[in-house]
């Protein structure tokens, strides 16, 4: 049981596709430090992996959940290879027949999505989260956990803290256009990312006094060195406003932990034994931090009890 003056601490797993394996490993460095936490929030990639740790309580299980489904040669096959066919990382598009592979599976795609909702079919996507997430519900699990989706009727984030959490996990990872859209309580969903791709905000509304963040996405590098086609552009102009807001939703977290996973391809979750890696040498850089802002934090506590106001919110609704 924690103390009256023990800080309640929250973990936010952002999302980044196959780089939030890296949560594995900052899972499995928090364990061995015995740093407390009492709250998670999850979207996306984070969303699945800090299900595995809400109901399975310890990281080496959550790993080999992962291992097992993305080392097996169903996830071996099409159409997630094509994934990485399709958007590969700049040093890897070179080369005549390379590109035309590209641009072959890329026309697959968008003529898929052209008589369907998704390029990945409804019944694959929920036996895939099936293989992996437990079928429980939220509100059951030992460790509080609450999972971000986006409302595609009206943009608005979706907060997911109870029902089935297969569909839950679902719901917060179901990227547009390659997922299916999730329905949950009337609601179509989709990717949390869109809305809140680190969700810090979420962990102080639920109560959380600390909240240490894990960024796992992509950052938009100063460089001259992209592309100057029209589709290039408009990417990277998109990447930056994502980018931007990402930062605005970090900045009132107590700890910021960013493993070096920029060089792993996003759909390449067959580098999970390289990828947790990363996330364990980050979380154990930041651990100095870290038991800073829990010992800060037993101020925050005690403000709390006693009443004073917080003051970390934006609002981002205009």
């Amino acid at each position: 049981m924690r103390g009256l003056l023990r800080p309640k601490v929250g973990l936010v797993l952002g999302g980044g596709a196959a780089r939030g394996l890296a949560h594995i490993g900052v899972l499995k460095v928090l364990e061995a430090e015995r740093v407390p936490v009492d709250l998670i929030v999850g979207c996306s990639m984070g969303a699945m992996v800090g299900t595995l740790y809400a109901f399975y309580g310890n990281a080496r299980d959550a790993e080999l959940r992962m291992a097992e489904f993305t080392s097996s040669p169903y996830f071996k096959r099409d159409p997630y290879l094509d994934l990485q066919t399709m958007t590969p990382l700049e040093s890897q598009d070179k080369g005549l027949l390379r590109r035309m592979k590209r641009i072959y599976k890329m026309g697959v795609f968008l003529a898929t999505n052209l008589f369907r909702e998704s390029y990945i079919d409804p019944a694959q996507f929920e036996h895939d989260v099936g293989a992996i997430i437990p079928d429980r519900l939220l509100e059951e699990s030992p460790t509080p956990i609450a999972l971000i989706a986006t409302d595609l009727a009206s943009g608005q984030e979706v907060v997911l803290t109870s029902g089935p959490a297969r569909k839950a996990v679902q719901a917060s990872s179901a990227i547009a256009g390659i997922f299916p859209p999730v329905v949950m309580d009337g609601k179509e969903l989709v990717d949390g990312g869109f809305v809140d791709k680190v969700p810090v905000e979420v962990a102080f509304r639920l109560g959380a006094d600390v909240v240490i963040a894990v960024d796992v996405s992509s950052d938009v590098q100063d460089s001259q060195e992209f592309s100057r086609r029209g589709t290039a552009i408009s990417t990277r102009a998109g990447a930056i406003t994502a980018e931007t807001l990402k930062r605005l939703q970090m900045r009132f977290a107590d700890v910021v932990i960013r493993p070096e996973v920029q060089g792993f391809h996003w759909a390449d979750f067959s580098s999970l034994p390289s990828i947790v890696p990363k996330g364990e040498e980050a979380a154990t850089a930041s651990l100095p931090a870290i038991r800073r802002a829990i010992s800060r934090g037993r101020w925050k506590r005690a403000a709390r009890l006693v009443g004073l106001p917080r003051r970390w919110r934006v609002d981002l609704r205009g």
